[in-house]
Protein backbone atom coordinates (compact mmCIF):
# COMPACT_ATOMS: atom_id res chain seq x y z
CA UNK A 1 0.00 0.00 0.00
CA UNK A 2 1.38 3.14 -1.38
CA UNK A 3 5.25 1.09 -1.52
CA UNK A 4 4.75 0.11 2.51
CA UNK A 5 3.97 -3.33 3.90
CA UNK A 6 3.40 -4.91 7.44
CA UNK A 7 2.67 -1.74 9.26
CA UNK A 8 5.06 0.34 8.10
CA UNK A 9 3.18 3.42 6.39
CA UNK A 10 3.11 6.76 8.53
CA UNK A 11 0.59 9.44 8.53
CA UNK A 12 -2.70 8.04 8.58
CA UNK A 13 -4.03 9.98 11.82
CA UNK A 14 -7.14 11.66 11.87
CA UNK A 15 -9.29 12.74 14.67
CA UNK A 16 -12.05 11.15 16.15
CA UNK A 17 -15.71 12.97 14.66
CA UNK A 18 -13.93 14.58 11.59
CA UNK A 19 -14.50 14.27 8.17
CA UNK A 20 -12.35 12.05 6.72
CA UNK A 21 -11.99 11.27 2.37
CA UNK A 22 -10.24 8.11 1.50
CA UNK A 23 -9.16 8.13 -2.44
CA UNK A 24 -8.35 4.53 -3.08
CA UNK A 25 -6.56 3.72 -6.43
CA UNK A 26 -6.09 0.17 -8.03
CA UNK A 27 -3.43 -0.76 -10.38
CA UNK A 28 -1.35 -3.98 -11.63
CA UNK A 29 -2.45 -7.03 -13.04
CA UNK A 30 -5.16 -10.07 -12.93
CA UNK A 31 -4.04 -10.83 -9.29
CA UNK A 32 -4.73 -7.77 -8.19
CA UNK A 33 -8.28 -8.23 -6.55
CA UNK A 34 -8.24 -6.31 -3.46
CA UNK A 35 -10.75 -5.74 -0.90
CA UNK A 36 -9.45 -3.19 1.39
CA UNK A 37 -10.91 -2.94 4.88
CA UNK A 38 -11.04 -0.70 7.38
CA UNK A 39 -11.24 -2.23 10.97
CA UNK A 40 -12.68 -0.21 13.91
CA UNK A 41 -14.87 2.42 11.53
CA UNK A 42 -17.40 2.12 8.46
CA UNK A 43 -17.17 4.08 5.42
CA UNK A 44 -19.79 5.40 2.90
CA UNK A 45 -19.46 4.74 -0.77
CA UNK A 46 -21.78 5.49 -3.58
CA UNK A 47 -24.69 6.32 -0.71
CA UNK A 48 -24.34 2.54 1.13
CA UNK A 49 -23.04 1.88 4.23
CA UNK A 50 -19.43 -0.74 3.76
CA UNK A 51 -16.00 -1.08 5.85
CA UNK A 52 -14.38 -2.58 2.46
CA UNK A 53 -13.84 -1.22 -0.42
CA UNK A 54 -12.79 -3.08 -4.02
CA UNK A 55 -10.69 -2.23 -6.48
CA UNK A 56 -8.87 -3.84 -9.85
CA UNK A 57 -6.31 -2.67 -12.14
CA UNK A 58 -6.98 0.76 -12.79
CA UNK A 59 -10.13 1.45 -11.20
CA UNK A 60 -10.28 3.72 -8.38
CA UNK A 61 -12.95 4.80 -5.38
CA UNK A 62 -13.56 7.67 -3.05
CA UNK A 63 -15.10 6.56 0.43
CA UNK A 64 -16.30 8.71 3.57
CA UNK A 65 -15.54 8.12 6.73
CA UNK A 66 -16.48 9.87 9.98
CA UNK A 67 -14.04 7.90 12.43
CA UNK A 68 -15.92 7.53 16.23
CA UNK A 69 -13.92 4.68 17.92
CA UNK A 70 -10.37 5.47 19.08
CA UNK A 71 -7.42 3.81 18.69
CA UNK A 72 -4.78 2.56 16.12
CA UNK A 73 -7.10 0.13 13.58
CA UNK A 74 -5.70 -1.83 10.82
CA UNK A 75 -6.41 -1.15 6.87
CA UNK A 76 -5.69 -4.31 4.85
CA UNK A 77 -6.72 -6.00 1.59
CA UNK A 78 -8.83 -9.02 2.90
CA UNK A 79 -7.80 -11.14 -0.26
CA UNK A 80 -6.20 -14.04 1.19
CA UNK A 81 -2.75 -13.82 -0.02
CA UNK A 82 -2.31 -10.18 -0.34
CA UNK A 83 -3.37 -10.22 3.84
CA UNK A 84 -0.54 -12.57 4.76
CA UNK A 85 1.92 -10.93 2.37
CA UNK A 86 2.07 -7.50 4.49
CA UNK A 87 -0.51 -5.42 2.51
CA UNK A 88 -1.88 -4.09 5.76
CA UNK A 89 -0.87 -0.75 7.64
CA UNK A 90 -2.59 1.31 10.27
CA UNK A 91 -4.49 3.76 10.91
CA UNK A 92 -5.21 5.87 14.01
CA UNK A 93 -8.35 7.99 15.27
CA UNK A 94 -7.21 10.56 18.16
CA UNK A 95 -9.20 12.33 20.68
CA UNK A 96 -9.01 16.09 19.80
CA UNK A 97 -11.08 17.81 22.10
CA UNK A 98 -14.74 17.30 22.34
CA UNK A 99 -14.79 15.19 19.08
CA UNK A 100 -17.83 13.26 18.74
CA UNK A 101 -20.85 12.24 21.14
CA UNK A 102 -21.32 8.61 21.88
CA UNK A 103 -24.65 7.01 20.75
CA UNK A 104 -27.50 5.56 23.34
CA UNK A 105 -28.46 1.66 23.15
CA UNK A 106 -31.52 1.10 23.97
CA UNK A 107 -31.82 -2.57 23.39
CA UNK A 108 -29.79 -5.71 24.44
CA UNK A 109 -29.30 -8.63 22.79
CA UNK A 110 -27.76 -12.04 24.23
CA UNK A 111 -26.40 -15.20 22.60
CA UNK A 112 -24.44 -17.87 23.45
CA UNK A 113 -22.58 -19.33 20.71
CA UNK A 114 -19.63 -21.56 21.19
CA UNK A 115 -16.72 -23.01 18.86
CA UNK A 116 -17.44 -26.90 18.31
CA UNK A 117 -15.33 -28.97 16.63
CA UNK A 118 -17.07 -31.80 14.43
CA UNK A 119 -16.73 -34.13 10.95
CA UNK A 120 -18.10 -31.26 7.95
CA UNK A 121 -18.92 -33.30 4.50
CA UNK A 122 -18.76 -30.67 1.54
CA UNK A 123 -20.58 -33.41 -0.80
CA UNK A 124 -22.78 -35.92 1.37
CA UNK A 125 -24.78 -37.06 -1.97
CA UNK A 126 -23.49 -37.45 -4.92
CA UNK A 127 -26.82 -38.12 -7.01
CA UNK A 128 -26.96 -34.63 -8.09
CA UNK A 129 -24.07 -34.11 -9.73
CA UNK A 130 -23.37 -37.74 -11.20
CA UNK A 131 -27.17 -37.16 -12.96
CA UNK A 132 -26.08 -33.63 -14.23
CA UNK A 133 -22.86 -34.79 -15.32
CA UNK A 134 -23.45 -38.44 -16.51
CA UNK A 135 -22.77 -37.50 -20.32
CA UNK A 136 -19.26 -36.84 -19.92
CA UNK A 137 -16.33 -39.22 -18.99
CA UNK A 138 -16.48 -37.96 -15.45
CA UNK A 139 -17.55 -35.92 -12.74
CA UNK A 140 -15.06 -32.40 -13.04
CA UNK A 141 -15.63 -33.12 -9.00
CA UNK A 142 -14.12 -36.66 -8.60
CA UNK A 143 -10.24 -34.48 -8.27
CA UNK A 144 -12.33 -32.99 -5.32
CA UNK A 145 -14.07 -35.54 -3.60
CA UNK A 146 -12.97 -39.29 -4.42
CA UNK A 147 -10.72 -40.64 -1.50
CA UNK A 148 -8.08 -42.05 -2.91
CA UNK A 149 -4.30 -43.19 -1.57
CA UNK A 150 -3.11 -39.77 -1.74
CA UNK A 151 -6.31 -37.31 -1.75
CA UNK A 152 -8.67 -36.69 1.74
CA UNK A 153 -11.92 -37.08 -0.18
CA UNK A 154 -15.49 -34.83 0.88
CA UNK A 155 -15.10 -35.31 4.76
CA UNK A 156 -13.08 -32.93 6.51
CA UNK A 157 -12.61 -32.23 10.35
CA UNK A 158 -13.80 -28.38 10.91
CA UNK A 159 -14.66 -25.68 13.56
CA UNK A 160 -17.39 -24.30 13.59
CA UNK A 161 -19.83 -21.32 15.92
CA UNK A 162 -22.98 -22.72 17.31
CA UNK A 163 -25.62 -21.11 19.17
CA UNK A 164 -26.82 -22.36 22.48
CA UNK A 165 -29.65 -21.71 24.26
CA UNK A 166 -28.15 -20.84 27.43
CA UNK A 167 -24.89 -19.70 29.34
CA UNK A 168 -24.49 -23.40 30.88
CA UNK A 169 -23.45 -24.31 26.97
CA UNK A 170 -25.45 -27.97 27.62
CA UNK A 171 -28.07 -27.62 25.18
CA UNK A 172 -27.06 -27.05 21.52
CA UNK A 173 -30.20 -24.47 20.05
CA UNK A 174 -32.06 -26.63 16.95
CA UNK A 175 -31.77 -24.77 13.75
CA UNK A 176 -35.96 -25.10 12.27
CA UNK A 177 -36.50 -24.96 8.96
CA UNK A 178 -35.49 -21.61 7.76
CA UNK A 179 -32.39 -22.02 9.22
CA UNK A 180 -30.84 -25.34 7.24
CA UNK A 181 -29.38 -23.40 4.38
CA UNK A 182 -26.91 -22.59 6.46
CA UNK A 183 -24.94 -25.30 6.52
CA UNK A 184 -21.62 -24.68 7.64
CA UNK A 185 -22.23 -21.32 8.81
CA UNK A 186 -22.75 -19.57 12.36
CA UNK A 187 -26.02 -18.38 13.14
CA UNK A 188 -27.48 -15.81 11.46
CA UNK A 189 -27.89 -12.91 13.73
CA UNK A 190 -30.38 -10.74 13.36
CA UNK A 191 -30.25 -6.95 14.93
CA UNK A 192 -31.24 -3.32 14.55
CA UNK A 193 -29.46 0.23 14.93
CA UNK A 194 -28.95 1.18 18.69
CA UNK A 195 -29.10 -2.04 19.88
CA UNK A 196 -26.51 -3.30 21.73
CA UNK A 197 -25.31 -6.98 21.05
CA UNK A 198 -23.49 -9.55 24.03
CA UNK A 199 -22.21 -12.58 23.20
CA UNK A 200 -21.11 -14.97 25.37
CA UNK A 201 -18.44 -17.10 23.50
CA UNK A 202 -17.25 -20.13 24.82
CA UNK A 203 -14.59 -22.13 23.08
CA UNK A 204 -14.87 -25.78 22.63
CA UNK A 205 -11.91 -26.13 20.30
CA UNK A 206 -8.59 -27.35 21.09
CA UNK A 207 -7.14 -23.74 20.15
CA UNK A 208 -7.60 -19.96 20.96
CA UNK A 209 -10.64 -18.78 18.72
CA UNK A 210 -12.14 -15.27 19.23
CA UNK A 211 -15.30 -14.04 17.83
CA UNK A 212 -15.97 -10.50 16.31
CA UNK A 213 -17.96 -8.76 12.80
CA UNK A 214 -16.86 -6.64 10.49
CA UNK A 215 -19.00 -2.98 10.86
CA UNK A 216 -19.90 -2.91 14.24
CA UNK A 217 -18.30 -0.68 17.54
CA UNK A 218 -16.28 -2.33 20.42
CA UNK A 219 -14.59 -0.29 23.10
CA UNK A 220 -11.01 -1.62 21.77
CA UNK A 221 -9.23 -2.00 18.45
CA UNK A 222 -7.61 -5.32 19.97
CA UNK A 223 -10.22 -8.42 19.77
CA UNK A 224 -9.30 -10.51 23.16
CA UNK A 225 -8.51 -14.61 22.24
CA UNK A 226 -10.46 -16.65 23.93
CA UNK A 227 -8.31 -20.03 25.19
CA UNK A 228 -9.36 -23.69 24.49
CA UNK A 229 -12.23 -24.62 27.25
CA UNK A 230 -12.70 -20.42 28.09
CA UNK A 231 -16.13 -18.32 27.99
CA UNK A 232 -15.15 -14.99 26.88
CA UNK A 233 -18.22 -12.08 26.81
CA UNK A 234 -17.57 -9.62 23.71
CA UNK A 235 -19.56 -6.61 23.52
CA UNK A 236 -20.77 -5.45 20.25
CA UNK A 237 -22.30 -1.83 19.43
CA UNK A 238 -24.31 -0.96 16.94
CA UNK A 239 -24.68 2.83 16.07
CA UNK A 240 -25.97 4.52 12.87
CA UNK A 241 -22.91 4.59 11.01
CA UNK A 242 -23.17 0.33 11.18
CA UNK A 243 -26.56 0.33 9.88
CA UNK A 244 -27.77 0.81 6.22
CA UNK A 245 -27.37 4.18 4.58
CA UNK A 246 -30.05 5.91 2.58
CA UNK A 247 -29.20 4.25 -0.43
CA UNK A 248 -29.35 1.34 1.38
CA UNK A 249 -31.46 -1.72 1.18
CA UNK A 250 -33.40 -1.48 5.06
CA UNK A 251 -31.34 -4.41 6.23
CA UNK A 252 -27.81 -4.82 5.08
CA UNK A 253 -25.38 -7.71 6.27
CA UNK A 254 -21.97 -8.25 7.75
CA UNK A 255 -19.79 -11.23 8.24
CA UNK A 256 -18.62 -12.25 11.47
CA UNK A 257 -15.57 -14.62 12.03
CA UNK A 258 -12.27 -15.52 14.72
CA UNK A 259 -9.49 -13.08 14.18
CA UNK A 260 -6.82 -14.61 16.20
CA UNK A 261 -5.20 -15.87 12.86
CA UNK A 262 -8.15 -14.59 10.51
CA UNK A 263 -6.72 -16.43 7.14
CA UNK A 264 -6.54 -20.01 8.93
CA UNK A 265 -9.68 -19.37 11.39
CA UNK A 266 -11.51 -18.56 7.84
CA UNK A 267 -10.78 -21.75 6.32
CA UNK A 268 -11.21 -23.91 9.85
CA UNK A 269 -14.83 -23.15 9.50
CA UNK A 270 -15.41 -19.92 11.94
CA UNK A 271 -17.62 -17.67 9.96
CA UNK A 272 -21.43 -16.42 10.01
CA UNK A 273 -23.62 -13.75 8.85
CA UNK A 274 -25.23 -10.72 11.15
CA UNK A 275 -27.44 -8.31 9.62
CA UNK A 276 -28.34 -5.07 10.48
CA UNK A 277 -31.78 -3.46 9.96
CA UNK A 278 -33.01 0.25 10.54
CA UNK A 279 -34.31 1.54 13.77
CA UNK A 280 -37.63 1.34 12.45
CA UNK A 281 -37.95 -2.01 10.98
CA UNK A 282 -39.47 -4.11 13.26
CA UNK A 283 -37.30 -5.57 15.87
CA UNK A 284 -38.58 -9.13 14.98
CA UNK A 285 -39.01 -9.51 11.18
CA UNK A 286 -42.13 -11.71 10.77
CA UNK A 287 -40.86 -14.49 8.81
CA UNK A 288 -44.03 -14.56 7.13
CA UNK A 289 -43.20 -11.27 5.58
CA UNK A 290 -39.62 -11.66 4.38
CA UNK A 291 -37.57 -14.61 4.12
CA UNK A 292 -34.13 -14.58 4.61
CA UNK A 293 -31.05 -16.51 3.30
CA UNK A 294 -27.50 -15.76 3.96
CA UNK A 295 -24.95 -17.22 1.34
CA UNK A 296 -21.30 -17.72 1.03
CA UNK A 297 -19.33 -18.42 -1.89
CA UNK A 298 -16.25 -18.87 -1.08
CA UNK A 299 -13.38 -21.80 -2.05
CA UNK A 300 -12.58 -22.68 1.63
CA UNK A 301 -8.98 -23.42 1.56
CA UNK A 302 -8.74 -26.66 3.25
CA UNK A 303 -4.81 -26.21 2.92
CA UNK A 304 -4.86 -23.43 5.62
CA UNK A 305 -6.81 -25.32 7.86
CA UNK A 306 -5.55 -25.83 11.63
CA UNK A 307 -6.69 -29.47 10.99
CA UNK A 308 -4.78 -30.42 7.91
CA UNK A 309 -2.76 -33.15 9.17
CA UNK A 310 -5.42 -33.99 11.49
CA UNK A 311 -7.37 -34.96 8.30
CA UNK A 312 -4.89 -36.49 6.28
CA UNK A 313 -4.36 -38.90 9.58
CA UNK A 314 -8.71 -39.54 9.69
CA UNK A 315 -9.34 -39.20 6.32
CA UNK A 316 -6.63 -40.58 3.63
CA UNK A 317 -6.45 -43.82 2.37
CA UNK A 318 -2.86 -44.23 2.99
CA UNK A 319 -1.70 -41.05 5.18
CA UNK A 320 2.06 -42.06 4.51
CA UNK A 321 1.99 -41.65 0.97
CA UNK A 322 0.10 -37.89 1.15
CA UNK A 323 2.63 -34.95 -0.02
CA UNK A 324 1.72 -31.51 1.10
CA UNK A 325 3.48 -30.00 -2.09
CA UNK A 326 2.03 -32.29 -4.40
CA UNK A 327 0.21 -29.95 -6.97
CA UNK A 328 -2.48 -32.00 -7.31
CA UNK A 329 -3.22 -32.51 -3.57
CA UNK A 330 -3.42 -29.03 -2.91
CA UNK A 331 -5.78 -28.71 -5.84
CA UNK A 332 -8.09 -31.50 -4.33
CA UNK A 333 -8.51 -29.62 -1.29
CA UNK A 334 -10.02 -26.26 -2.64
CA UNK A 335 -13.64 -26.40 -1.97
CA UNK A 336 -15.64 -24.30 -4.34
CA UNK A 337 -18.50 -23.84 -2.09
CA UNK A 338 -21.46 -22.49 -1.26
CA UNK A 339 -22.00 -22.20 2.62
CA UNK A 340 -19.75 -24.94 2.66
CA UNK A 341 -21.56 -27.50 0.68
CA UNK A 342 -20.63 -28.56 -3.11
CA UNK A 343 -22.89 -30.07 -6.35
CA UNK A 344 -26.85 -29.28 -5.01
CA UNK A 345 -25.71 -30.38 -1.23
CA UNK A 346 -26.79 -27.24 0.01
CA UNK A 347 -30.35 -27.73 1.23
CA UNK A 348 -33.35 -25.85 3.17
CA UNK A 349 -33.68 -22.59 0.01
CA UNK A 350 -37.43 -23.05 -0.07
CA UNK A 351 -40.35 -20.18 -0.19
CA UNK A 352 -43.53 -19.27 -2.12
CA UNK A 353 -44.74 -17.75 -4.94
CA UNK A 354 -45.19 -14.34 -3.17
CA UNK A 355 -42.84 -14.28 -0.63
CA UNK A 356 -40.67 -11.51 -0.11
CA UNK A 357 -36.69 -12.54 0.06
CA UNK A 358 -33.97 -11.17 1.13
CA UNK A 359 -30.87 -12.90 0.23
CA UNK A 360 -27.57 -11.96 2.20
CA UNK A 361 -24.46 -12.50 0.09
CA UNK A 362 -21.31 -12.83 1.13
CA UNK A 363 -18.08 -13.21 -1.03
CA UNK A 364 -14.27 -13.98 0.94
CA UNK A 365 -11.42 -15.25 0.53
CA UNK A 366 -8.04 -15.58 -2.08
CA UNK A 367 -7.43 -14.50 -5.78
CA UNK A 368 -9.56 -16.98 -7.33
CA UNK A 369 -12.31 -16.04 -5.37
CA UNK A 370 -14.11 -13.69 -8.17
CA UNK A 371 -17.94 -15.08 -8.31
CA UNK A 372 -20.88 -14.22 -10.10
CA UNK A 373 -24.15 -14.96 -8.13
CA UNK A 374 -26.27 -15.99 -10.61
CA UNK A 375 -30.36 -16.96 -9.80
CA UNK A 376 -31.80 -19.09 -12.88
CA UNK A 377 -36.00 -18.05 -12.94
CA UNK A 378 -35.73 -14.56 -11.28
CA UNK A 379 -34.29 -11.41 -11.08
CA UNK A 380 -33.52 -9.09 -8.27
CA UNK A 381 -33.42 -5.68 -6.67
CA UNK A 382 -30.03 -4.28 -5.65
CA UNK A 383 -29.07 -0.72 -4.33
CA UNK A 384 -26.53 2.05 -4.50
CA UNK A 385 -27.92 4.97 -3.98
CA UNK A 386 -30.72 4.41 -6.29
CA UNK A 387 -32.18 0.40 -7.33
CA UNK A 388 -30.76 -1.69 -10.01
CA UNK A 389 -32.65 -4.69 -11.21
CA UNK A 390 -30.32 -7.78 -11.97
CA UNK A 391 -29.89 -12.10 -11.94
CA UNK A 392 -26.46 -11.73 -11.41
CA UNK A 393 -24.80 -10.16 -8.37
CA UNK A 394 -20.58 -10.24 -8.41
CA UNK A 395 -18.80 -10.78 -5.09
CA UNK A 396 -15.13 -10.68 -4.54
CA UNK A 397 -13.21 -10.59 -1.33
CA UNK A 398 -14.86 -8.52 1.37
CA UNK A 399 -18.37 -8.31 -0.33
CA UNK A 400 -21.47 -7.89 1.21
CA UNK A 401 -24.70 -7.55 -0.22
CA UNK A 402 -28.50 -7.55 0.41
CA UNK A 403 -30.47 -8.14 -3.27
CA UNK A 404 -33.95 -8.59 -2.84
CA UNK A 405 -36.37 -11.26 -4.76
CA UNK A 406 -40.10 -11.50 -5.27
CA UNK A 407 -40.29 -15.17 -6.50
CA UNK A 408 -43.45 -15.56 -8.84
CA UNK A 409 -42.31 -19.20 -10.75
CA UNK A 410 -42.85 -22.41 -9.63
CA UNK A 411 -40.15 -24.90 -9.75
CA UNK A 412 -36.70 -26.15 -8.72
CA UNK A 413 -33.93 -23.13 -10.07
CA UNK A 414 -30.17 -23.50 -10.49
CA UNK A 415 -28.35 -21.20 -8.43
CA UNK A 416 -24.76 -20.86 -8.87
CA UNK A 417 -21.33 -19.16 -9.60
CA UNK A 418 -21.15 -18.83 -13.32
CA UNK A 419 -17.16 -18.87 -13.22
CA UNK A 420 -16.27 -21.98 -15.80
CA UNK A 421 -13.76 -23.11 -13.04
CA UNK A 422 -16.35 -22.86 -10.26
CA UNK A 423 -19.39 -24.43 -11.67
CA UNK A 424 -16.77 -27.06 -12.67
CA UNK A 425 -15.83 -27.64 -9.12
CA UNK A 426 -19.35 -27.73 -7.54
CA UNK A 427 -19.88 -24.06 -6.64
CA UNK A 428 -23.65 -24.63 -7.18
CA UNK A 429 -27.33 -25.51 -5.61
CA UNK A 430 -30.81 -25.12 -6.37
CA UNK A 431 -33.53 -23.23 -4.80
CA UNK A 432 -37.26 -23.88 -4.64
CA UNK A 433 -40.44 -21.77 -5.13
CA UNK A 434 -43.78 -23.23 -3.95
CA UNK A 435 -47.11 -22.69 -5.02
CA UNK A 436 -48.59 -19.80 -2.75
CA UNK A 437 -49.14 -20.13 0.46
CA UNK A 438 -52.81 -20.22 0.31
CA UNK A 439 -52.54 -23.56 -2.21
CA UNK A 440 -53.65 -27.28 -0.75
CA UNK A 441 -50.03 -28.15 -2.72
CA UNK A 442 -47.53 -27.06 -0.80
CA UNK A 443 -44.94 -30.00 0.08
CA UNK A 444 -44.20 -30.77 -3.24
CA UNK A 445 -41.54 -28.88 -5.26
CA UNK A 446 -41.11 -29.01 -9.28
Amino acid sequence: INGYMYGNQKGLEMCRGEIVSWHLMGLGSEVDIHGIYFSGNTLVIKGTRKDTVNLFPHTSATAVMKPDSEGIFEVACLTTDHYTGGMRQTYQVKRCGSSAKDEQYTHQKTYYIAAIELEWDYSPNRTWEQERHQFHDESPGNPFLNKEDKFIGSKYKKVVYREYTDQTFSTLKERNEEEEHLAILGPLLLTNVGDRIRIIFKNMAFRPYSIHAQGVKTDSPAITETSPGATQEYIWEIPMRSGPEEGDSACIPWAYYSTVDRVKDINSGLIGTLVVCRKEVNRVIPESKILQFALLFMVIDENESWYLDENIKIYSANPGDVNKEDEEFIESNKMHAINGRVFGNLNGLTMHIGDKVNWYLLGMGNEVDMHTAHFHGHSFNYKYNRTFRGDVYDLFPGTFQTVEMSPKYPGTWLLHCHVTDHIHAGMETTYSVLPNQSSDIRQTTV
